[in-house]
C-alpha cells in the first residue's frame, strides 16, 4: 500500500452508494478524509444524487462537474435471482451502466477505476479459483458480470486506463437489508422464532466480512497504478469455507433457540457445488488480508440484527 495521500481531500464518486457496500466503503473513505459523491436510483440527500446510469450525458456531466478523480462502480444488479426473474434487464443494467462509467472515466481522466465484480464469474471451475482461470458462467447473472469484466480489461488495454477489477466471495455482516440474502434472512427467521428454511444445503462458499470487504476495495484505491500491469482482475476471499448447512447451524448456536432446519424441495438450475478463490495476489501486491473469520463474524452480525430487530421484524 501506498500513502493515505491517494485518498485524502480526493473527489470519489461511489455509484450504488445506498447498498450495503456502498454505504460501508463510504463511510470508511470519509474516514479517511475523501470526499465522496454518491449516485443512487432511489435517494438524493446531502451529496448523494439521483442519476440514472444509463443517461450517459447525465453521469458525463456529474462527472466532469464535481471533478471526480477515482470511481468504484457498484451500481447493479447483484443477485443471481435477477438473471432468472428478468434476464433481459439483468444484462441491460450490468453492462450498459458499466460501459458509461468507463467511457466517462476515460473521457475525463480518472485516476483509478474501481469496476466491482464477483467470484460467481468462474462458474463450475474448481476451486479455488485464480485471477488467470478462464471463467465459464453459465447463468445470466454471472455472465453479464463476465461481461463488464471484459469490457473494463477492453478499455484497460486499449486505452491505458488504471482499472481494477475484484472478484469477491459471498459478503455478509450488520448492516445487509437485503433479506433475500441467505445470512440476513435466515437471522430474521431466528429472530421470529421461525425454523430457517434450507435448499442446496450442501452448497461450498467462502464469506468474507463486510469490513474485510471494504478494505479490499480501498487497497485497490491505494495502490500504484503499476500494478495494473500485473493484471487488473484481484480475487478477493476469507477462506471461511463452509457449507450452507453448516452456516445456518452456526446461526442457531449463536442464537441459543430450540430451533431446527426445515429443507424446502427446491434448486436452482445449474447450481455450483463448492466455489472458493485463491486471493493469494491480493495478499502479495495489495498486502490484504482478511481479518475476521466466521464464528467472529457471524456473532457480530447476529448481534446487530438482533439489537435492530424492530427496525425489520
Amino acid at each position: 500500500m501506498i500513502s493515505l495521500s491517494k485518498i485524502r481531500n480526493k473527489n470519489i464518486l461511489i455509484t450504488g452508494i445506498t447498498g450495503f457496500i456502498g454505504l460501508n466503503l463510504s463511510k470508511k473513505l470519509k474516514e479517511m478524509g475523501a470526499n465522496v459523491f454518491g449516485i443512487s436510483r432511489t435517494s438524493q440527500v446531502d451529496n448523494i444524487y439521483k442519476i440514472n446510469l444509463d443517461d450517459f450525458d447525465s453521469l458525463d456531466d456529474f462527472i466532469k462537474a464535481k471533478k471526480i478523480s477515482i470511481c468504484f462502480h457498484l451500481a447493479g444488479e447483484s443477485l443471481v435471482e435477477s438473471g432468472y426473474e428478468d434476464p433481459l434487464n439483468t444484462f441491460k443494467t450490468n453492462i450498459t451502466k458499466t460501459l458509461n462509467v468507463l467511457e466517462s472515466a476515460r473521457k475525463n481522466h480518472l485516476d483509478k477505476i474501481i469496476i466491482s465484480s464477483t467470484a460467481h464469474v468462474y462458474g463450475a471451475l474448481s476451486s479455488p479459483c485464480t485471477e488467470n482461470d478462464n471463467p465459464r458462467p453459465s447463468r445470466p447473472y454471472e455472465t453479464s458480470k463476465l461481461c463488464t469484466d471484459l469490457i473494463s480489461q477492453s478499455y484497460a488495454n486499449t486505452f491505458g486506463l488504471p482499472i481494477f477489477v475484484p472478484r469477491l466471495v459471498n459478503i455478509y455482516g450488520p448492516g445487509d437489508n437485503n433479506f433475500r440474502r441467505l445470512i440476513p434472512n435466515t437471522i430474521r427467521n431466528i429472530l421470529l422464532d421461525k425454523n430457517p428454511q434450507m435448499w442446496g444445503g450442501k452448497a461450498i462458499r467462502d464469506y468474507l466480512f463486510i469490513d474485510d470487504a471494504v478494505n479490499a476495495y480501498v487497497s485497490l484505491a491505494l495502490a500504484n497504478n503499476s500494478v495494473v500491469q500485473k493484471g487488473i482482475i484481484f480475487n478477493f476471499g476469507s477462506n471461511n469455507i463452509i457449507s450452507v448447512e453448516d452456516l445456518i447451524l452456526k446461526l442457531i448456536k449463536i442464537s441459543k433457540k430450540d430451533l431446527k432446519i426445515i429443507n424446502i424441495p427446491f434448486e436452482r438450475d445449474n447450481e455450483i457445488a463448492e466455489q472458493f478463490l485463491n486471493f493469494s495476489k491480493a495478499k502479495k501486491l495489495l498486502e490484504w488480508n482478511p481479518t475476521v473469520n466466521i464464528d467472529e463474524g457471524l456473532k457480530r452480525t447476529y448481534k446487530w440484527y438482533e439489537k435492530k430487530a424492530g427496525l425489520f421484524l
